[in-house]
């Protein structure tokens, strides 16, 4: 199965929800969903010891890894001058980072996070709530 999706942090954040854990399973089991450097750093940024940074490290694992490449970082940099040219400065740089490495490889970025959905209006790119927005927090 090709890839589809390229995974947000703040999806891997809500896993314990049953309803963001039966979607990310269904798309992980069809080989359909990724995962980026940066996504490695935010997440297991919250480990608070070595245990939980392994058992986080192995979830990670599970999904397909793309590197960041220059060309990525040059794109989230033109993102984010679009973004200022429309006073909507702020998204957070590790969003425009994966937003660039989605759009770029063709996959919808999915997420549980509003920035992407402000990225993609100025893109034109894919993104995709795991859950509708507001559900959980």
């Amino acid at each position: 199965m090709a890839l589809k999706y390229l995974i947000d942090t703040s999806v891997l954040h809500r896993l314990k929800n049953e309803e963001v854990m039966a979607k990310v399973r269904a798309i992980t089991l069809n080989g359909e969903i990724a995962r980026c450097s940066i996504t490695d750093l935010e997440y297991l940024y919250s480990a608070r010891n070595e245990e939980e940074w392994e058992g986080a490290s192995h979830l990670l694992s599970r999904f397909f890894n793309i590197e960041i490449q220059p060309e990525h970082f040059v794109r989230a940099v033109q993102v984010q001058r679009i973004l200022a040219q429309k006073s909507q400065r702020g998204r957070k740089i590790p969003d425009l980072i994966i937003a660039a490495v989605a759009e770029q490889l063709d996959l919808t970025v999915l997420h549980y996070d509003i920035d992407f959905d402000q990225i993609a209006d100025v893109t034109g790119q894919r993104s995709e709530w795991i859950i509708p927005a507001g559900r959980i927090s």
